[in-house]
């Protein structure tokens, strides 16, 4: 039976796709994600020592002596005092996100290999390989523009069930770094005592996800028809 975008069949097996099974493909994606979670970590770090409350009181100073602020709600030590606690947060949240990308990059070689051995005894890969490959690889190569793409048609090509669904799913790992960092964001919105505010950024954050969940379920959809 042919594949079809929505239920594709035998065709992502592992002799047909050998490259997405190559340990070279392994290496590209922890050794990205490494270098962007080395990288994350290092800017929530010099966040943390340089942006300090001087240096919110100077921004809150400009930002409310210029000719829009008349109706701004907050006095500027308020204001200070908000801008220091999300950008403390924030940049936790970048350190955390850090850490856990090159936590992740670990524990995904480890789990490649497992992948192969189970592929090696004639048994498939997990349900769950294809989103989860689909997705660190646009995470990795997340300076590609509309990426997202790349890693949804990544994972419908591997897809042995609906191509268009494992696309969206990993649309859905693509954005698992920030997602870290868009809370970090709402809880220091909170701790500064803004819940109006933590909710407009709740919702950037699920907008960010809907355009990654949509242009990851494209490229799962090209995948799956081009593979039928």
């Amino acid at each position: 039976m042919a594949a079809t975008a929505d239920a594709p069949d035998d065709h992502a097996g592992p002799e047909s796709l050998s490259l997405f099974y190559d340990t070279w493909l392994d290496w590209l994606i922890v050794g990205l994600l490494a270098i962007g979670g080395v990288l994350a970590a290092w800017l929530g770090v010099t966040l943390v020592n340089d942006f300090d409350r001087a240096l919110a009181e100077e921004f809150a100073a400009e930002f409310l002596t210029g000719p829009d602020a008349a109706e701004f709600p907050l006095t500027e030590p308020e204001l200070a005092d908000a801008v220091y606690t999300v950008a403390t947060w924030s940049a936790g949240g970048l350190v955390v996100a850090g850490l856990l990308t090159v936590a992740a990059c670990i524990w995904f070689r480890r789990y490649r290999n497992g992948v192969r051995d189970r592929l090696a005894e004639g048994r498939q890969a997990p349900r769950w390989h294809a989103p989860l490959l689909g997705g660190l690889l646009a995470t990795a190569l997340v300076f590609v523009p509309f990426v997202q793409v790349l890693g949804g048609g990544a994972a419908g090509s591997l897809s042995d069930r609906s191509a268009t669904l494992d696309g969206a799913l990993a649309g859905v790992v693509f954005g698992a770094p920030g997602y870290v960092v868009w809370l970090a964001a709402v809880a220091g919105t909170l701790a500064a005592g803004y819940g109006s505010v933590a909710v407009l950024v709740l919702l950037a954050m699920l907008v960010y996800l809907v355009v990654d969940v949509v242009l990851a379920a494209v490229g799962g959809l090209v995948a799956g028809l081009i593979a039928g």
